[in-house]
């Protein structure tokens, strides 16, 4: 896809996104990196990002978080992430987007939907993007000062797709 017919298209990507979101248990963020800033061969600009989601949502959630808890850095969150393929990537995020990580057998929304929009998303970030996640089977490095969390990342090195679920049980 050229680049300008793409940034013409950007809002589809933040509308695939947007549907997923179920805040403040689900959050995502989408766009274009800034001039200068794009992924090429480093992960860095991708973890600010979601280090920049994570502070957004941290507010919402500080009621239920210990005193002075705070979430890892840009760098911290850098180091933590594992590259994941382009399926897995589907599968994970449409496990974040449609089940609950709290209370296991509760429903966020519709699986297949979720499916089908998860797919669309890192079809439109094509087969050269990069996924990343804080998970590892049924354990995690926190992306988040909360209990539970999972995140998917992912760039194609000049746009980002970013899900994440935090809760507390």
């Amino acid at each position: 896809m050229e680049s300008k017919e793409r940034a013409q298209n950007l809002s589809e990507l933040g509308d695939l996104l947007k549907s997923l979101s179920k805040r403040p248990v689900v959050s995502v963020r989408y766009g274009r990196f800034p001039d200068g800033a794009t992924l090429g061969h480093g992960l860095g600009p991708l973890a600010g990002q979601v280090h920049d989601l994570v502070a957004k949502l941290h507010p919402m959630w500080k009621r239920y978080l210990p005193s002075g808890a705070e979430p890892p850095s840009a760098s911290q969150i850098e180091a933590l992430l594992e590259p994941l393929s382009a399926d897995a990537a589907v599968e994970l995020m449409t496990t974040l987007a449609a089940d609950n990580l709290v209370w296991p057998g509760s429903k966020l929304m519709n699986r297949e939907i979720a499916h089908h929009t998860v797919t669309r998303i890192v079809k439109w970030l094509g087969p050269a993007a990069t996924w990343w996640t804080n998970r590892q089977g049924n354990s995690w490095d926190p992306v988040t000062a909360c209990t539970f969390d999972g995140m998917v990342a992912g760039s194609d090195g000049e746009y980002l797709a970013i899900l994440i679920q935090v809760g507390e049980d």
